[in-house]
């Protein structure tokens, strides 16, 4: 397996966290063990972000940076003279404390047009976004949504959305639903997926519209959704270049 570039990297780390739309900073680790982490989490604290590359991202050699303003790297990325086989994109290091750091990402076309990007150094992203922690449980469903029951639930989120946002999974006779909207109101319950182990009963909620936007994320991935009746919701996507997980827990 080749090494990806550092563009193919930038991209695949921004698709998956500024692509949600609920981020403000996300902070990447290269690690003593080569291993390059990424992680955040959101305002709301509902959705937890720990991702992993399948291949070290040497450019940072050991040092973290913070992405902020990933907008504006998300539209350097995209533009047409920096997605050119000629373009140049790579993170630029200046000494501090005598000390080789990375401090930017400079993008550069066949034409000469120039931009840069500038990384939150360490110390700043450490303060502002704390170590991310999670408990994983012992989950009671595992299964790989289909894409139908993707279809699914982006048509009658649609349908609902202005009066219902959540959804309660329940396993019926060994098949999974999703429940959307309460007795007394306007509801469906709709197939998510059939003959799955283990049982899904307590009756928590997750937000629909958050659920839905991961797992379109997905979409062209290899993703599977994990169930814990006890409140905690993980899609795992691995995206050939990395593998990330989210991390949400009920709202009720």
């Amino acid at each position: 397996m080749s090494t990806p570039s550092t563009q193919d990297v930038l991209k695949d780390i921004l698709k998956h966290t500024h692509g949600l739309g609920v981020y403000e900073m996300v902070r990447i680790s290269s690690n003593e063990d080569g291993a390059t982490t990424v992680e955040t989490i959101n305002g709301d604290k509902n959705a937890i972000f720990k991702g992993e590359l399948h291949s070290p991202f040497s450019q940072l050699e050991g040092h973290t940076v913070g992405l902020a303003r990933m907008a504006v790297l998300d539209g350097y990325l995209k533009y047409d003279g920096f997605t050119n086989d000629d373009a140049t994109v790579e993170v630029v290091k200046q000494e501090r404390n005598g000390e080789s750091v990375p401090v930017e990402v400079r993008l550069v076309d066949a034409q000469g047009t120039d931009a840069h990007y500038r990384f939150m150094l360490s110390d700043m992203i450490n303060q502002q976004l704390k170590e991310v922690r999670v408990t994983t449980p012992e989950f009671d469903v595992e299964f790989m949504p289909s894409v139908k029951s993707l279809k699914d639930l982006g048509y009658f989120n649609t349908v609902l959305s202005a009066f219902e946002s959540t959804f309660t999974p329940e396993t019926i006779d060994g098949d999974l639903y999703f429940h959307v909207g309460d007795a007394g109101g306007d509801r469906t319950k709709i197939l998510i997926q059939k003959g799955v182990d283990g049982e899904i009963r307590s009756g928590m909620s997750w937000p629909l519209d958050l659920v839905l936007k991961i797992l379109k994320l997905g979409a062209e991935a290899e993703t599977t959704m994990h169930i814990c009746d006890q409140g905690l919701i993980q899609v795992r996507i691995d995206s050939g270049l990395g593998v990330y997980n989210y991390y949400l827990p009920a709202t009720s």
